[in-house]
């Protein structure tokens, strides 16, 4: 294949379609513990609320160990922090795959949560260094792409096999595709050089930087507010339809199918206007979404085809639209620290997974204290919070009518 501006190949393709094939693996595993969370907690007879915090202790590791970790393996070689990471991502799998109890798996997906962090900050990092300069956005996005076709395939496919059989052999699954992508990147990677080091300080200086903070904070309570619901989809989804456990397989490929969609549309939509409207119309569309998941839990029918179709549409409106956020978000916050991009993007990247951890735990709560059918309208707070603060903050950062260009002002083109 070859690149549609140079018309020269990307090199190395396999390499990076194989860093793609373990972001894969990866993101299978960040997000399949939706689908099989009434299952995980029938079998280890805990509330789901309890089993929710499966999804936060993994995505609060990745979200802590991605900077620490990489800051303590910079002077690694590059295929070794990739073998090790993949190791201890495969490990931690099959442990959670045998784990007698509700403590030893929490352990385990701890453990995941740290191979995971470092597999994807490294694997980018290579994609990049392998590409060769004229490449390294196409290598990025196909490495960024593996995680997006595993919610697309990945978790509806391992929300089956637990449906069908078990969801430890959902795990092993996953173990097996670590191991298969442990293997493909033994024989097919070549040698990298190492990347230059950026230090714990250069990291927090960036993340101080007032407009980077506020950022981040916005796309933590956006994604906060979508895994309140995300994360107990499927307790949801049995309250609402009498779908069986593989039917919310299917739901579950619903949404994927639509991030896929939302995902190459937000980037486009960026492009063609502005990263900024692209994350507000995003955000917008959520809430909206979330107010009619939260209409039709609290009023409709149990049962009926209407009740459950539409259920099924707010659940595509909302993927679609959330979906348009991540791409946007990067944009953003790149714009917000041109001198340090990487890192702002990477920081970024963490606020992503605090999101998920601060909405595992804030649904759980609300399980506990409420029932699902509060899901949506606890999501849509978070969500709306994020909303007020990026209305508030473009009005703060916006450039003085003096600033502007004139057609700006009169409607004429410049």
């Amino acid at each position: 294949m070859t690149d549609g501006n140079t018309g020269a190949r990307m090199p190395h393709r396999l390499g990076v379609i194989l860093l793609a094939f373990g972001a894969f693996a990866v993101g299978t595993d960040g997000y399949v513990i939706s689908g099989i969370l009434p299952s995980i907690a029938a079998d280890l007879h805990v509330s789901e609320g309890l089993t929710g915090q499966l999804v936060t202790v993994f995505a609060l590791s990745y979200a802590v160990s991605a900077p620490v970790m990489m800051t303590l393996t910079a002077n690694l070689e590059r295929w070794v922090v990739l073998q090790a990471s993949l190791g201890v991502f495969l490990v931690a799998n099959l442990l959670g795959a045998l784990a007698p109890g509700y403590g030893a798996l929490m352990v385990a997906r701890v453990l995941a949560g740290v191979g995971a962090a470092v597999y994807m900050n490294s694997a980018v990092a290579v994609a990049t260094s392998v590409a060769g300069d004229r490449h390294q956005g196409r290598a990025v996005s196909l490495v960024v792409g593996g995680l997006t076709v595993a919610t697309a395939f990945g978790v509806p496919i391992g929300s089956l096999v637990g449906a069908l059989g078990s969801w430890r052999l959902t795990l092993v699954l996953i173990t097996v595709l670590a191991a298969l992508s442990m293997g493909g990147l033994a024989l097919a990677l070549p040698a990298t050089p190492r990347p230059p080091a950026i230090t714990m300080a250069s990291r927090l200086r960036v993340a101080a930087q007032p407009a980077v903070l506020v950022a981040v904070f916005i796309n933590m309570c956006a994604v906060a507010g979508s895994f309140v619901v995300y994360t107990y989809l499927a307790v949801l989804t049995h309250r609402v339809t009498p779908l069986s456990e593989a039917g919310v397989s299917a739901v579950l490929l619903v949404w994927g199918v639509a991030a896929a969609v939302g995902s190459t549309l937000g980037g486009r939509l960026s492009d063609r206007h502005s990263p900024d409207r692209t994350f507000l119309s995003g955000l917008t569309g959520v809430l909206v979404a979330f107010a009619a998941m939260g209409l039709v839990a609290a009023a409709a029918p149990f049962g009926a085809v209407p009740t459950t179709a539409a259920f099924l549409l707010a659940t595509l409106v909302w993927s679609a639209l959330y979906w348009l956020i991540p791409g946007a978000q990067i944009q953003r916050v790149m714009g917000r620290a041109p001198d340090a991009p990487t890192i702002a993007v990477s920081i970024s990247s963490a606020s992503s997974y605090l999101g998920v951890a601060l909405g595992g735990a804030v649904g759980g709560l609300t399980l506990t204290a409420s029932s699902s059918a509060a899901l949506p309208w606890v999501g849509g707070a978070l969500v709306g919070c994020a909303l007020l603060i990026t209305v508030w903050d473009r009005r703060v950062t916006a450039p003085p009518p003096s600033a502007q260009p004139v057609g700006a002002l009169d409607g004429s083109e410049s």
